[in-house]
């Protein structure tokens, strides 16, 4: 059998799927010590298809561990503790906050803060996307059940107001970069309601919005390890490295090198920087 390759593991999904979609990205960790991964936040909801065994998420305040054959969660701006045996196998779907509705008829407000077993949501799509992957021989035939039991579950004219989509786009495209009143007049809207529009959409609110895309795009650039933090700051927009190094600690509760030695999750997964946030 040939060696998978970087390449092998990631796929633009089909192209009725990709207004509403980025990469499927696979991953297939093992050899590290069992333990804890931060999933961080990020400007995708958490979509997850595990492979093998279920994903394990652990409540820290309630001292419990749940298990997720698919995992859907909502944008956040607090860290996710998933456990793992020093093993991890699925298939990472970048969902953008746009899609709920044209999948499952919700809004993202309604998966805010919060993760889900998508049997709770949509019991159909969700037993068919884990047997589907799960029966599958290769990650081609992986990706290739995902976009099958998507596109018979896209229903493509079920999309938030087209203000609100207009919005996320603008932000989303300056990685957080485009101030919020500048967004407010191009779409023509006052910047307290685009506000209050934006959070009954998406739960979270534009400047939220844009701080995690933010952080998302500089934890990315920490990962790869080939940019000073001083650039990497500059680069995504942060007045410093102080700046970035408070707004990481606040978004994650530790810093980017604790975040890096900590977690032999992301060290394994150096050079992929979408899998498992």
């Amino acid at each position: 059998m040939s060696e998978v390759t970087a390449d092998d593991l990631t796929r633009r999904p089909h192209p009725r799927l990709r207004p509403f979609l980025g990469d499927y990205v696979g991953y297939d960790i093992s050899g590290v010590p069992a333990g804890t991964h931060l999933g961080l936040p990020s400007g995708s909801l958490t979509f997850i298809v595990a492979i093998d065994e279920p994903l394990r998420q652990y409540d820290r305040d309630a001292d419990s561990t749940d298990a997720f054959d698919v995992l859907l969660a909502g944008l956040h701006l607090r860290p996710t503790l998933i456990k793992h045996s020093g093993a991890m196998t699925g298939i990472q779907i970048n969902f953008s906050p746009l899609a709920p509705r044209a999948f499952f008829g919700l809004p993202a407000v309604e998966l805010a803060h919060r993760t889900y077993d998508l049997a709770e949501l949509a019991r159909p799509i969700a037993a068919e996307l884990h047997e589907r992957v799960n029966e599958a021989a290769s990650w081609a035939a992986r990706f290739d059940a995902i976009d099958e039991v998507l596109i018979g579950a896209l229903h493509e004219g079920a999309r938030p107001r087209g203000a609100v989509v207009e919005s996320w786009i603008r932000i989303a495209r300056s990685h957080g970069g485009l101030p919020v009143s500048l967004v407010a007049d191009d779409i023509g809207w006052s910047r307290r309601h685009l506000t209050a529009q934006f959070q009954a959409e998406f739960g979270i609110n534009p400047k939220e919005a844009a701080r995690v895309l933010r952080f998302d795009r500089a934890r990315r650039m920490i990962s790869a390890g080939d940019t000073s933090m001083a650039d990497i700051a500059a680069t995504c927009g942060y007045s410093d490295q102080s700046h970035l190094n408070r707004d990481f600690r606040a978004l994650t509760g530790t810093s980017p090198r604790g975040w890096l030695s900590a977690d032999d999750v992301v060290r394994a997964s150096v050079g992929d920087d979408s899998a498992l946030g």
